[in-house]
């Protein structure tokens, strides 16, 4: 086991750099062979994706050791939902938002400027061709990469895909890093649809199906993140993402002895002594009388529930209801005022509907849609309703739906 000399925190296995503060480690001989070993097999593994992005890759092997990479990677598709079951003491790997946590006492962690140099040229020739969707989806992918390092990046990842879905509103690798963008900044409604719409069209992809049950979970959906992880492990039994966060599913959905059942197994299929030892802590913690819950870096009590919304008494109440309800949009209601029994008028505080992707809007509208028909199913209600989306600042109606 190595420490980092400057900060003091547990080294991730075969780093170069500390993920903690950015100083150098000196790694041994079989590090750097295990190091070489990991990136052949990734590559290999991994196909055309990489080959793209191959010299981003060797630039960013400057800042850290392939396994570092590899361990961000895992870390992403691991819970991140405050009231998870994790282990009480963690070292310094991944924050809430997926990027590495540096000491307030160190520098920021910096990309090297042949990397920056790197993400320049790759934006440059993305905006000098604006129909080339590999170009873009290329400069999303590396600055994603980036942005584990520095999140600033997020921006022009978002961006990128986003251009790439209005060219190409199925485009699966578009929709895959605006899920896993939406992923790491915790947009938990975002990044299922993303995931959901990709999956609609490659339905076997492991990865991104354990993402999607993440999601799930991080937003109390757990049966269904049960459903997907089965999903997965049903066609790629040894699987140890989709392994890991079952059984951290069955632990939160109060299912101790099937969670400690696949904890255990997570334990044998771990990639590595770190994962492995990860693995091991949260067994530790599920069978112990208390459930730890990591906020950051700390391990508190978890808070109370909120308290559930009073039921509706009347149709307009329902329908108001449904609406503050939609995933994504409902926070960001202002009011919902009647200009008739059959419209609704709903104000929207910094909502821009003309930015959204084109799978997240038309989620958006089947979910409302969904929502009014319940509505008028409970209080029969036969009548077509209008519902105006607008913006609150300006009045001008972003979109009507009618149902």
């Amino acid at each position: 086991m190595r420490f980092c000399p400057q900060c003091g925190s547990e080294a991730i296995a075969n780093a170069r750099f500390c993920v903690g503060c950015g100083a150098a480690l000196v790694p041994s001989e079989a590090a750097r062979a295990d190091a070489r070993e990991r990136a052949r097999i990734a590559t290999s593994e991994r196909g055309g994706a990489w080959v793209a992005l191959a010299p981003f890759v060797g630039i960013f092997t400057a800042l850290v050791a392939f396994g570092a990479v590899i361990a961000f990677v895992i870390f992403r598709q691991l819970p991140v939902r405050d009231q998870l079951i994790a282990a009480a003491s963690s070292p310094p790997t991944v924050s809430d938002a997926s990027a590495p946590q540096t000491p307030a006492d160190h520098p920021k962690v910096q990309l090297p400027t042949a990397a920056v140099a790197f993400i320049a040229a790759t934006q440059k020739k993305a905006e000098a061709n604006p129909q080339d969707i590999k170009a873009w989806n290329l400069l999303g992918e590396v600055t994603l990469r980036a942005a584990a390092f520095d999140p600033s990046y997020y921006a022009t990842a978002t961006d990128a895909f986003s251009h790439v879905l209005k060219l190409d509103p199925d485009n699966l690798d578009a929709l895959r890093g605006a899920g896993n963008i939406d992923f790491d900044e915790r947009k938990y409604d975002a990044a299922i649809a993303a995931y959901e719409h990709y999956l609609a069209e490659r339905p076997d992809d492991p990865d991104v199906r354990t993402d999607l049950g993440t999601m799930l979970l991080s937003s109390g959906a757990t049966d269904e993140a049960i459903r997907q992880y089965q999903k997965v492990l049903s066609a790629h039994p040894d699987f140890f993402e989709a392994t890991f966060n079952l059984g951290i599913a069955y632990a939160q959905s109060g299912r101790p002895d099937e969670a400690k059942k696949l904890l255990q197994r997570a334990i044998g299929l771990a990639p590595n002594d770190q994962t492995r030892a990860r693995a091991s802590e949260i067994l530790a913690s599920v069978s112990g009388a208390s459930q730890p819950v990591v906020t950051g870096n700390s391990t508190e009590v978890a808070p109370p529930a909120p308290a559930a919304a009073p039921s509706p008494t009347n149709f307009r109440q329902a329908v108001e209801q449904a609406i503050r309800n939609l995933p994504i949009a409902g926070p960001k209601v202002d009011s919902v005022t009647w200009a008739s029994d059959d419209n609704a008028r709903v104000l929207m505080d910094n909502f821009p509907m003309d930015q959204m992707p084109p799978f997240a809007e038309a989620k958006l509208i089947a979910d409302l849609k969904s929502g009014v028909q319940n509505a008028k199913a409970s209080y029969k209600v036969t009548t077509p309703i209008r519902i105006d989306l607008c913006d609150a600042a300006s009045g001008h109606v972003m979109q009507s739906v009618t149902e």
